[in-house]
């Protein structure tokens, strides 16, 4: 909703918001600067102090908000988020989407950069603010729109996929894990979602597929357009080869119509290797030659909150948004394979909607046994899930115990911090992982380092 704030800001309209509480960075810096005035609390007054001439309306707002009732009341015209999105910017432009469970955000904020360098000025609007830019939006006059597609509904008055408004010309998809289990019952129904979005793709459109992933395999074998595959399996048009890697990204080597290419991109991990390819794979697709497109990823420098590194020396500290257990566990991999620290200190929130739940209880501890000590963090709004349905902090923190990792769980952020400046050493590597601001602790670490005198031990 900030991305589409500032979109609208861009193309001339005056735009005010409302939030039930205050927003965090980096989107409250974002809107500062955008000077887009925040409501907080949802009134009705808020209403007629904005007197809109057109109401957007995000997904988590319901039907019962008391702003929803005034501009139904008062008739004002309303939209959804990806209606609006729909409405002002794909008009005549080639919409690139990027969707899946893992790597979106990633991924469409790379294509978005590698466009840029093409020299083809893209509209786009992605999940994280890309570092180069601050932001995570830009209006661009070119032909290309590069969405980050969300599965998630679209809103109260319209249950179905958010994806599903975005008229794709191509799509890239990342690969499919069950995931918002509060959103679908079971895989086949989020399944169907990504059907109902590769159905949209036009028989001159692109489907880009994770050829590892079982489930886009199936998918794309019954796509309407042309199919591209990457990854590493032998079935993969662009196959993934080799890979070097170092603490500022990575030298990838792989194939693609019997030919060798090799570009650096400044990403770790091998699940952002793919991510690259995913995009190499739509950029050909495309009709761009292979040897523009390879320098266009070398000076990429990632999104804020995706492996974000705040601080190397004494210690290593990585702010990141890993949820998904598959999330945590190639992220943990990633930081252990480019950094070698002598530990890896996880800290983690199960903040979301699936996550707070025990779906994913066993994942987790498997996920979190990639790290040496591993500090737990109740979510918030923990009561909103049925008492029978929650993750069970304790029961997460003793079986990682019982495998011989280093292991506390606590109800609040002050208490995982005191903890957490108590058992860090020198040479340590500090990852939080979150979908929300983990009540900013990664910045509290950081600023803890150079304030605190009874850090001196790490110097």
């Amino acid at each position: 909703m900030g991305a589409l704030a500032g979109l609208l800001c861009e193309a001339g309209f005056q735009v005010t918001g409302a939030e039930a509480k205050p927003v965090y960075p980096p989107m409250s810096e974002l809107l500062e600067a955008l000077n887009i005035s925040v409501f907080y609390g949802y009134k009705p007054e808020n209403l007629a102090q904005a007197q809109p001439d057109l109401v957007i309306v995000g997904n988590v707002i319901r039907r019962t908000n008391p702003e929803v009732q005034e501009v139904l009341n008062l008739k004002i015209p309303y939209l959804s988020f990806p209606e609006a999105l729909r409405h002002f910017f794909l008009t005549g432009k080639k919409s690139l989407v990027v969707a899946g469970t893992h790597g979106k955000t990633t991924t469409s904020a790379l294509l978005s950069h590698c466009l840029e360098r093409l020299h083809t000025n893209p509209t786009f609007l992605v999940g994280g603010l890309l570092q180069s830019k601050n932001k995570n939006f830009a209006l661009g006059q070119g032909p290309y729109v590069v969405l980050e597609g969300d599965e998630y509904d679209t809103a109260f008055f319209d249950k179905r996929p958010k994806f599903v408004h975005y008229a794709p010309e191509a799509v890239i998809l990342t690969g499919i894990e069950y995931d918002h289990a509060d959103i679908y019952p079971h895989l086949e129904s989020l399944k169907q979602a990504f059907v109902s979005l590769i159905n949209l793709i036009p028989p001159r459109g692109l489907l880009v597929y994770c050829a590892d992933n079982l489930l886009a395999r199936e998918l794309a074998s019954k796509a309407p357009c042309t199919c591209l595959s990457y990854g590493k399996t032998s079935k993969a048009k662009v196959r993934l080869y080799k890979r070097i890697p170092s603490p500022k990204g990575q030298e990838i080597i792989f194939s693609y119509a019997d030919r060798l290419f090799n570009i650096f991109v400044p990403l770790i991990g091998e699940h952002n290797a793919l991510n690259t390819l995913a995009v190499w794979t739509i950029l050909v697709g495309l009709g761009f030659e292979p040897e523009k497109i390879a320098p266009t990823f070398g000076d990429f420098r990632g999104t804020k909150r995706r492996q974000e590194v705040l601080c190397y020396n004494p210690i290593v500290i990585i702010d990141d948004f890993a949820h998904h257990p598959t999330a945590v566990r190639v992220t943990l991999r990633a930081v252990a394979e480019a950094f070698s620290p002598k530990r890896i200190v996880a800290c983690f929130e199960p903040r979301t909607n699936t996550s707070r739940r025990n779906i994913f209880q066993k994942d987790y501890e498997k996920a979190l046994a990639e790290g040496n000590v591993v500090l737990l963090k109740e979510p918030p709004d923990i009561d909103k899930v049925p008492q029978n349905q929650r993750i069970c902090l304790k029961t997460l923190t003793q079986g990682l115990r019982n495998q011989g990792i280093e292991a506390y769980h606590f109800s609040g952020s002050q208490e995982l911090l005191k903890k957490l400046i108590e058992i860090i050493r020198p040479g340590d590597l500090v990852i939080f992982m979150s979908n929300g601001p983990f009540d900013r602790l990664p910045l509290k670490l950081h600023q803890s380092l150079s304030q605190a005198k009874h850090l001196c031990h790490l110097f």
